[in-house]
């Protein structure tokens, strides 16, 4: 994985993504499972995210849903609890639920009341953007969410 922050656009909303994937560096299999990719990552979000907003209480950041770590190591909790600590907003951990197991057409629905009006969607690598854009759609009628993916896999 290497630093290449991009703006895209998916559909009718935008994402930024922090890291390109390399063809000849490390497996996403084995990123996934690194905490030490996890604090690049989070570093990287973290000082992204200070640049962008004012953190206040209005803010917190949540990651689309766990589908196939359930109980082991979750890379994307580990990046969001190290982003909420180091922008000082509140975290909700296992938010959403996929209704399906689908990975073209997701269904997500919220777990939880999330009070906050400004969001932070934290995916850890998109490929084809449809994680992404079903967890945004669940949040879109919020005053403001931003769109951050760890990797861009495509």
């Amino acid at each position: 994985m290497q630093p290449k922050v991009r703006i895209h656009r998916k559909g009718g909303f935008y994402y930024i993504s922090l890291f390109a994937r390399t063809k000849d560096g490390i497996q996403l299999d084995e990123i996934k499972s690194s905490g030490e990719c996890a604090e690049v990552i989070s570093e990287s979000a973290t000082e992204l995210i200070l640049s962008l907003i004012r953190p206040d209480d209005e803010w917190c950041i949540i990651t689309t849903p766990k589908r196939r770590h359930i109980t082991e190591y979750h890379f994307a909790t580990d990046i969001c609890q190290k982003i909420a600590k180091g922008v000082k907003i509140k975290f909700y951990e296992s938010a959403m639920q996929c209704l399906n197991r689908t990975r073209i057409n997701p269904e997500f629905y919220l777990l939880r009341p999330i009070k906050e009006q400004r969001v932070i969607l934290f995916d850890d690598i998109c490929t084809t953007g449809s994680t992404l854009t079903a967890a945004y759609d669940l949040l879109k009628d919020r005053k403001q969410v931003i769109c951050i993916v760890g990797i861009n896999n495509h």
